[in-house]
């Protein structure tokens, strides 16, 4: 084979092999990206509320363990809670809390709305007399729903760790 043949046919094969290196760059990036995504979708309601933890200064609150502090205060069950996370202040005086569920389905999604609701209002109506400016901040306060996630913020800082969440969650 003559020299000229042998450098076409290695040209030919370096072509050949740039050509196909570039398209597995693109599919790579690609599958970075939906990884990413998936990463976002799957975050954890626990590690969400971390991360509000680490960007937020909060009252001293205390953390949910289980189940049953959610149906204490706010008569949810396991059945509609796949996940939860948060916090509450039981000072009497802040009224922070913060509560992150992950509902089980459509019709306990609402359920859960519908309770965290109550529990604002009752909030509202219980320190209208005696402590008027957490009263005040718990009006600007609201309960959300984004598919099976309900959340209820109150806190002085609502509208940071609200775009926390939905950032955290990819809503």
């Amino acid at each position: 084979m003559s020299i000229k043949k042998t450098i076409a046919v290695l040209m030919a094969v370096m072509i050949t092999g740039s050509c196909l290196c570039a398209c597995g760059d693109k599919e790579e990036a690609s599958d970075n990206t939906q990884t990413s995504q998936n990463a976002i979708q799957t975050k954890s309601l626990a590690d969400v509320f971390g991360t509000v933890k680490t960007q937020v200064s909060l009252s001293e609150m205390v953390e949910f363990q289980d189940v049953a502090s959610l149906d204490r205060y706010y008569g949810i069950t396991a059945q509609q809670a796949v996940e939860f996370a948060g916090g509450i202040n039981n000072s009497g005086v802040e009224q922070e809390e913060i509560v992150l569920i992950k509902a089980s389905d459509e019709t306990s999604a609402e359920g859960i709305k519908t309770a965290l609701e109550n529990r604002r209002q009752a909030k509202i109506n219980e320190n209208r007399s005696y402590n008027p400016a957490q009263a005040e901040m718990i009006e600007k306060c609201n309960v959300e729903t984004n598919g099976l996630y309900v959340f209820m913020i109150i806190s002085p800082n609502n509208e940071q760790i609200t775009q926390i969440v939905k950032a955290e969650l990819g809503l």
